[in-house]
């Protein structure tokens, strides 16, 4: 099994770009995880390549019925030490992680994760870990809608 992380990231200058990953052993949760903890970089996108696809009949990424896409949005983020997770799929509906009360919000173009959602970068590789392995929403974390 595997997954694929696509991130936006920004340098230096400002100068703004992306990066991606393919994920395909559990080491690999690991190098993404500190990828995502260099400065200038934002969430990662997740698509499990082992989870169905439907079809995109909203037309959110082109005429509606003419795109297949995942039938889920996970997204990851590592920010000032904390990580962060989301994921919402056919059986469960849009969440994110219960994390330490004293986890800062984060905020991005794509996602946003309130304070309080921010676990130890360790327990969101533990999570990440678990939906490369299974394809599942993990649970080996706690959730709370988002």
């Amino acid at each position: 099994m595997s997954f694929t992380a696509v991130w936006p990231t920004t340098d230096a200058r400002g100068v703004e770009a992306a990066d991606e990953m393919t994920v395909d052993a559990p080491e690999d949760v690991d190098a993404l995880l500190r990828r995502l903890a260099e400065p200038g970089a934002g969430p990662a996108v997740i698509e499990h390549q082992d989870r169905e696809l439907i079809t995109d009949t909203e037309g959110l990424l082109g005429a509606p019925g003419a795109t297949r896409i995942p039938d889920h949005d996970v997204a990851a983020a590592v920010h000032q030490g904390y990580g962060y997770l989301t994921h919402a799929d056919p059986d469960h509906d849009y969440s994110t992680l219960a994390g330490d009360p004293d986890s800062p919000g984060y905020r991005s173009e794509y996602v946003d994760y309130p304070a309080g959602a921010g676990v130890p970068v360790a327990v969101l590789a533990a999570a990440l870990k678990e939906f490369l392995a299974t394809g599942e929403r993990p649970g080996n974390v706690t959730w709370q809608p988002a």
